[in-house]
């Protein structure tokens, strides 16, 4: 089949895209993106080889134009002007046409990344006058006028960006909140913090989000000092967050602070009674804090919700077994390993037990942990 080149572009570009978990073409779930050849030097065909697992599964060829038709040299990549050459073309194109907003912006824009804030203003403001309606002018303008510490201007200028989208619906990622972020520290600088407080508060649930995702992150790779940060300042600013009231909790059960834990994870509790690991996690805390009776109300109220909790069987085994209650420790661990507990090195080593590791029945609940089913959650 012979296609004019950029119909064959075209589809060849369009095999790369993948759906919802299977490759639109091939239907295959286990092909990755495509590799695209395309000719250097001749047309004549575009290649694309779907793969999976590195190996070619399926290969396509387009067939385009005049085989041996000639294709130009590539021309060298042109070189960046050196800054006063490309002003001087800016200010050139301004000139021949003075109602250009997009080219007095692009001139002020010019100026102001190359640190010359103050005057990319001048330009800047006759964009906005040309093009009132466009946000992404008015806010350049705003960071223009406050580097040049402009404040009283900046406010006025941002207070058109904002008040076009407060909820930030539009365009709620990098030039909403910076319009925002700009705006308040014009108000703290004019002294009304309350209006910046204000202005900054549609900001707060992607901020939060952020901080809840960079504390994930560091307790995947665990940095738990670095994770106790991001998630306690997210869960301070949500309070109805949970994994991040959570996370700050569990990292700083893994630091050893678990005094400091526990406010954390009474809060994610609270915050969403379902979460087991929650639960959980609450009850470890109280136990290295020697609170045992608590420990071991937490872990039957969710043993009560989810019965087969392994992991809570476990800890209220190791309880009974501090408390020297052998027989329901006994009963507790192998529940336990019924429900999937099979960590039988940790349990052979775990001071808690120490004091079942003599008895005759120890053997017993070894071997049901061996025969224990999927490992806990």
């Amino acid at each position: 089949m012979t296609l004019p080149y950029e119909h064959a572009e075209v589809l060849a570009l369009n095999l790369v895209s993948r759906g919802e978990g299977t490759h639109p073409v091939t239907g295959a779930p286990g092909v990755q993106d495509a590799v695209v050849r395309f000719p250097a030097e001749k047309r004549g065909s575009v290649e694309v080889a779907l793969r999976d697992g590195g190996k070619t599964v399926h290969r396509f060829v387009f067939h385009f134009g005049a085989p041996d038709e000639e294709i130009p040299a590539a021309e060298p990549a042109r070189k960046e002007p050196p800054l006063d050459v490309k002003l001087e073309e800016l200010r050139g194109a301004v000139a021949a046409n003075p109602e250009d907003a997009g080219a007095w912006n692009s001139l002020g824009s010019a100026l102001f990344n190359a640190g010359r804030a103050r005057q990319s203003v001048g330009p800047l403001r006759k964009a906005v006058e040309l093009a009132p309606k466009n946000p992404y002018y008015a806010l350049e303008l705003g960071l223009a006028l406050s580097r040049d510490r402009n404040y009283a201007e900046v406010e006025r200028v941002l207070e058109s960006v904002v008040a076009a989208d407060p909820k930030l619906e539009m365009w709620p990622s990098h030039p909403g909140v910076i319009a925002m972020v700009k705006l308040a520290h014009a108000r703290w600088k004019l002294g009304n913090a309350a209006k910046a407080v204000a202005t900054l508060r549609p900001t707060l649930p992607l901020v939060t989000g952020i901080l809840r995702d960079l504390g994930a992150y560091a307790m995947d790779a665990g940095r738990h000092a670095e994770a106790v940060t991001f998630h306690s300042a997210a869960g301070s600013l949500d309070p109805s967050m949970e994994d991040a009231l959570h996370g700050a909790g569990r990292s700083l059960l893994w630091l050893g602070r678990a005094k400091e834990a526990v406010p954390w994870l009474e809060k994610a509790t609270r915050a969403k009674p379902s979460c087991d690991d929650a639960w959980y996690d609450l009850a470890l805390a109280y136990a290295r804090l020697g609170r045992r009776r608590d420990a071991r109300g937490v872990l039957r109220r969710l043993l009560r919700r989810n019965p087969r909790h392994a992991p809570a069987w476990y800890e209220l085994a190791c309880l009974d077994a501090l408390d020297r209650h052998r027989a329901s420790a006994f009963r507790h661990l192998t529940r336990a390993a019924r429900c999937g507990w099979n960590r039988v090195a940790h349990a052979q080593v775990d001071p808690d037990l120490a004091g079942l590791r003599e008895d005759r029945r120890w053997a017993g609940v070894v071997e049901e942990m061996r025969k224990a089913g999927p490992p806990p959650r």
